[in-house]
């Protein structure tokens, strides 16, 4: 029996008794090798990696594989070159900054973060808006003003300082609210901040009904370090003035300063080397006589001389005369009556008059044979008379038509028979005039255009390379004091137009160019 069991187990299994016994396995049991061998499968790359990267991490440090880094601002990059510079080249930088961009260079890096402290402060009260700047929380809602946020800056900054430019001046409806403005500009002026200062801009705030009050004397404290200073509305009295004395100023310009002739004359004496000076606006009471041995431009304007003279003498680098504004009475006492007292150094000379006045303008010239450009602005606000224009006397010749003067630019230009008669004079005497710019206030076409080329005689020119320039014109109160400008009118007096007709004089054609 035991045999039998043993040897139907060692015989044979069926084919059919197989395909049941295979089809009896559950399907559970059938896919459970193939997942593991999915799985298995799958673990050995993500080994692998895993591996790697831990790799990778030792040899990093420990860093790789990990979120990166924010890159630190101050981090001096190859890219960041200007952030390399020397603490004293990037102060200089902050400091010709607008005072806005200048303190916004904290927040460039935290290599920048002291350094605008420690730069020269550049303090302009027009690059401030109130927009700009948060109120402390119990004042949050208000709109902080421009003095307080010079109090706050002032405040801040430890000094020392390179430009302070308040021109922004308040008229005051009450005795109050002016006296407490006053006392404001004079708690700055006392701020360490302030110390050294080499720029002064200050215009003072005037009481209504009552005007300019005087200087305040705080303002002597920069006398000894200043460079440029600008001092609008304000009396400067007669105890104060001769404590005005300024070594080292360059650059100086009094607008609408009430000041007497002598006091006016030991201010400018006591600035050794002034080089600029500009007078706008101002009341006299006497002839101001201009004298310095230092001086290179004048600038004269909107001055109340009445009956008064305006007399340059002894200044022997004078480059520049730009006397706007004055009426011929003025202007004929302009220079000294002497002949022996030519100015040959001026190069450009403005004048402005009522009317086409030649003759005013001709005893000028006589002063300044090596003039070079001039400028005659009209204005018909102006309470002159035009004198008899007389004919030119090759005999008595004025020099600087002769051989020097190249450029001459007419403003308020409107073609009419005065207008024509004073721009012919100087088509047909001036020999080395190269052109001749009209600023035409009124439209004009190119029928005009040429009507006033016939009218000026081009064909009769005493400079062969003559030409004209007609043109809408501005007129814009340029920097006077820019020594480095040529020409300080220059794309400022006026507005060329590429499209306006301009005429050529030849005398090598009879034909019109334009």
């Amino acid at each position: 029996m035991r045999k039998k069991k043993a040897a139907a187990a060692a015989a044979p299994v069926p084919a059919a008794a197989k395909t049941k016994s295979a089809a009896a396995v559950p399907a559970a049991a059938k896919k459970k090798p193939l997942a593991a061998k999915k799985k298995a499968a799958a673990a050995v790359p993500a080994a692998k990696k895993k591996a790697a990267a831990a790799a990778k991490k030792r040899a990093s440090g420990g860093t790789a594989g990990c979120r990166p880094r924010k890159r630190a601002r101050d981090d001096n990059g190859d890219g960041d070159l200007i952030s390399n510079l020397p603490d004293a080249v990037l102060c200089t930088i902050i400091s010709l900054l607008p005072t806005k961009d200048g303190a916004r260079t904290q927040a460039i890096a935290r290599r920048w973060r002291p350094l605008w402290r420690s730069a020269p402060l550049n303090l302009d009260a027009k690059n401030l808006s109130t927009n700009d700047f948060k109120q402390p929380r119990r004042l949050q809602g208000r709109r902080p003003s421009t003095e307080s946020i010079i109090s706050r800056i002032l405040a801040d900054h430890p000094g020392p300082a390179r430009r302070f430019d308040f021109r922004l001046p308040c008229i005051s409806p009450t005795k109050r609210e002016y006296a407490k403005s006053v006392a404001q500009i004079a708690s700055w002026f006392q701020s360490r901040s302030l110390d050294n200062l080499e720029e002064l801009h200050i215009h003072f705030p005037i009481l209504r009904l009552v005007g300019p009050n005087p200087l305040l004397s705080s303002v002597l404290r920069f006398t000894s370090t200043l460079v440029v200073a600008t001092v609008g509305y304000c009396d400067v009295s007669d105890e104060i003035a001769p404590s005005l004395n300024f070594p080292i100023l360059k650059h100086l310009t009094l607008r609408y300063v009430n000041i007497s002739v002598d006091s006016f004359h030991g201010v400018l004496s006591a600035c050794h080397v002034l080089e600029t000076l500009s007078l706008d606006g101002n009341s006299y009471n006497g002839s101001l006589h201009i004298s310095s041995r230092t001086l290179r431009s004048i600038c004269f304007s909107n001055c109340h001389m009445g009956k008064s003279e305006l007399v340059i003498e002894d200044t022997p680098h004078l480059e520049r005369l730009l006397c706007p504004w004055l009426d011929g009475e003025a202007i004929r006492g302009l220079v000294p009556t002497s002949f022996n007292n030519l100015i040959c150094t001026v190069k450009v000379l403005a004048l402005e008059f009522s009317c086409a006045d030649l003759d005013a303008v001709l005893d000028v010239l006589r002063f300044f044979p090596c003039l070079e450009k001039l400028y005659v602005m009209w204005n018909k606000y102006l309470n002159t008379e035009m004198n008899n224009v007389r004919h030119y006397d090759p005999q008595d010749p004025i020099k600087c038509l002769e051989t020097h003067l190249k450029t001459l630019v007419l403003k308020n230009y409107k073609g009419d028979k005065q207008d024509v008669s004073f721009a012919k004079f100087f088509v047909l005497n001036g020999k080395v005039l190269n052109e001749i710019k009209f600023g035409v206030s009124e439209k004009f076409n190119e029928k005009w255009v040429a009507d006033q080329h016939r009218l000026l005689g081009v064909e009769s020119e005493a400079s062969p390379d003559l030409e004209f320039k007609h043109c809408s014109y501005y007129f814009r109160h340029s920097d006077t004091h820019d020594l480095s400008i040529a020409d300080p009118f220059n794309n400022s007096f006026l507005a060329e137009d590429d499209a306006l007709p301009v005429i050529s004089c030849s005398s090598s054609s009879d034909e019109d160019s334009t």
